[in-house]
């Protein structure tokens, strides 16, 4: 792109908004800003060559092109002069216009380009609540990872106690066996395998407490999924708008760019005619 741009700033302090630039994707917005107010507006179009500044007091907004432009000089200028004026600079000197018929020009020029930031300034607001509902979305999804990432954590410690009982049971049933085995007696004999029946059942008993705690962790892990995917189904849903509002907004870039050039022409234009005809005063 080439280095013309234009901001739109609505004034508090300065608000500046993107122009002849291409529109960038919002970044995930953090609460949305109060409105700016609407009475103050300046645009400003840096380009090569003299600086000049269309002022209108009445409205309270300035028009903007060029590096070499005196702010403070404008400013003072600004105070002092009734109604709309056109300061400019020519071969290192500054001037004021004022004649109406020029001034309508300069502001016939640069009137497509005001309407378009305006558009984009509505497209913005649309993002902007979009993105506002998209950040929250990402908030909730990044929530809910968390709690994918918790879930089974308690179930987990019931696993290893378990497979901890199950593992001293088996030492147990182990040892009631070789008693078993090596009974003299019937009685010791039939006491053993009571033993070894009692631990026998203890075993499944924990293995069947161990399915019902995985079945508890895939379901809540299911649950979880199901969450998750309905979060990222809206995050879809809601990027969709956002893609064709970004290429709304880019076309209009591309449209107040060019109208910014134009606008540009039209006002040095009206310059040189100014000079030529002595329609514009020097500022000392």
């Amino acid at each position: 792109m080439s280095t013309s741009h234009r901001l739109i700033l609505s004034l508090a302090g300065m608000l500046v908004g993107a122009s002849a630039l291409a529109v960038q994707p919002p970044e995930p917005p953090v609460a949305p800003a109060p409105p700016a107010p609407q009475s103050k507006q300046i645009n400003i179009s840096m380009d090569s060559g003299d600086g000049f500044a269309l002022v209108d007091g009445s409205r309270d907004s300035v028009t903007i092109s060029g590096s070499d432009f005196d702010g403070k000089q404008i400013k003072q200028l600004k105070q002092s002069i009734k109604g709309q004026f056109l300061w400019f600079r020519d071969q290192g000197n500054s001037y004021v216009m004022q004649d109406a018929a020029l001034l309508a020009r300069v502001n016939a020029a640069w009137k497509p380009v005001r309407q378009l930031g305006e558009q984009m300034g509505g497209l913005g607001k649309q993002m902007g609540a979009h993105g506002t509902v998209m950040g929250e979305l990402g908030s909730k999804m990044g929530a809910q990872g968390l709690a994918q990432a918790q879930v089974g954590t308690r179930e987990a410690g019931q696993l290893q106690a378990l497979g901890r009982q199950q593992q001293e049971l088996g030492r147990k049933l182990g040892e009631a066996s070789r008693r078993q085995a090596q009974a003299t007696t019937d009685t010791s004999r039939r006491a053993a395998e009571r033993e070894v029946e009692r631990l026998q059942q203890q075993m499944e008993d924990a293995q069947d407490a161990m399915e019902d705690v995985n079945e508890r962790i895939a379901s809540a892990q299911e649950r979880e999924a199901d969450k998750a995917d309905a979060l990222s189904r809206q995050m879809d849903e809601r990027s969709k708008p956002m893609d064709s509002l970004g290429k709304q907004m880019g076309e209009l870039g591309r449209q107040q760019e060019k109208a910014s050039k134009a606008a540009d022409k039209a006002t040095r234009q009206v310059i040189a005619q100014a000079l030529s005809e002595g329609k514009a005063r020097l500022v000392r």
